[in-house]
């Protein structure tokens, strides 16, 4: 689709008066629903609409979502319209910069959304697959430019479009589920280190695998050797694993789900080096585990989010708090916590206020040792500090 044909249609939003100037300085790549004042001909019939202020100038390029409170999310805060190309060269910028950074794995995240400025794309390359995920409508119509270029860029390789609930419900996406590229049955091996890892990008959570805590994991290993380890809300394993496989004497792995179980112990398998008398499943709700959990070196707790909006927050504070309290209160005297949150409304400063709350609560006297983030491929936009979604924080405790 060109230039042109993107635009046919006219589709302009114009911004209320008087935040023309903060979108301008600010170049927050989201416009919300209350900034719009009127949207001015048929969404359905362009990809990419203008976005002008309230006395016609322009102030930019991006994506429609009628339904979302994200009313824009913008591409361009040029006056022209971005070049038929844009989104090829900038999934090609956002690869060579992978390629430029050493990672010791055949997985990493390619494309990060607004991170690359590719606003409602995820593209994670999972082995041989390369898995993509869309957040707004508008991507859904490049999506086979998008899966296109991967081929391009990594030739042979599967690409799999992953449908997100979600987004799916908020922005109407209409493809399914399956391969845009290549054939198979849904997952796939991927490395990590040494040790290996089944993934159910077609079944699992997300694209499959959390490649944003692949520094955190390195962290969390490099602790372990010859320490007892508690890996709460597991999922597939892999805290536990990396942590195994690094020494640790004793890893047990906390998750409710049976599914999550079944992978985690097909993931030991895969790697038989890893002695699997030290590794340990238990399928329990985390918070009832907690109740008796016993004492550990080094404890993980990496929790689904407890917060998708503004509204959530408050509940949220009190689980993150209570969950933490309860895990600094199972650590052995010299142990180590590594503390997360993935939930988008939590910011940072929120969540170092609730991790010293925990402290607090729990009776221990604690040192904060090290701000936790998510790896290198998960690049964040300087004005866009929602993209820094995952949060953590080392402790240890006396």
């Amino acid at each position: 689709m060109s230039s042109s044909e993107a635009y046919r249609g006219g589709c302009r939003i114009v911004v209320k008066a008087g935040k023309a100037p903060f979108i301008r300085r600010n170049r927050h790549p989201w416009i919300y629903q209350q900034t719009v004042a009127e949207i001015q001909g048929n969404p359905e019939d362009s990809n990419l609409a203008a976005v002008v202020a309230h006395d016609g100038s322009h102030l930019g390029w991006g994506f429609f979502s009628p339904r979302s409170l994200i009313a824009v999310r913008m591409v361009s805060f040029d006056e022209q319209m971005p070049a038929d190309g844009w989104i090829e060269d900038r999934i090609r910028s956002a690869c060579q910069l992978r390629r430029s950074v050493p990672l010791d794995t055949d997985s990493m995240r390619l494309v990060n959304s607004e991170g690359d400025h590719v606003p409602g794309l995820v593209a994670d390359l999972l082995g041989d697959t390369v898995v993509l995920t869309l957040h707004v409508k508008g991507m859904e119509i490049l999506v086979d430019r998008v899966a296109d270029c991967m081929r391009e860029l990594f030739p042979g390789l599967r690409v799999f479009l992953k449908r997100d609930p979600h987004y799916a419900a908020i922005e109407g996406l209409s493809r399914p589920d399956g391969y845009l590229r290549g054939e198979g049955d849904g997952t796939s091996v991927v490395r990590e280190g040494n040790v290996r890892f089944s993934v159910d990008y077609a079944q699992g959570q997300k694209t499959g695998f959390y490649l944003d805590q692949r520094e955190n994991r390195r962290i969390c290993a490099a602790c372990s050797q010859g320490r007892s380890v508690l890996n709460l809300f597991s999922y597939s394993g892999a805290f536990g694993l990396l942590a195994a496989a690094a020494g640790a004497r004793a890893v047990v792995s906390v998750e409710s789900s049976r599914k999550a179980v079944e992978l985690s112990q097909r993931n030991v398998e895969l790697n038989p080096g890893i002695p699997s008398g030290s590794l340990e499943w238990v399928r329990e709700d985390v918070f009832r585990f907690l109740d008796n959990p016993g004492r550990y070196d080094v404890a993980v707790a990496d929790p689904p989010p407890f917060a998708r909006k503004r509204s959530e927050v408050q509940g949220a504070i009190r689980g993150y708090t209570r969950l933490f309290q309860s895990v600094i209160q199972c650590l052995s005297p010299g142990g180590l916590a590594f503390l997360f949150s993935c939930s988008g409304a939590i910011d940072r400063l929120a969540f170092r206020r609730i991790v010293s709350e925990a402290s607090t609560r729990s009776g221990r006297r604690t040192r904060l040792l090290r701000e936790l983030h998510a790896d290198v491929d998960h690049p964040v936009a300087p004005s866009h500090p929602e993209g820094e979604y995952l949060k953590g924080w080392l402790l240890n405790a006396e």
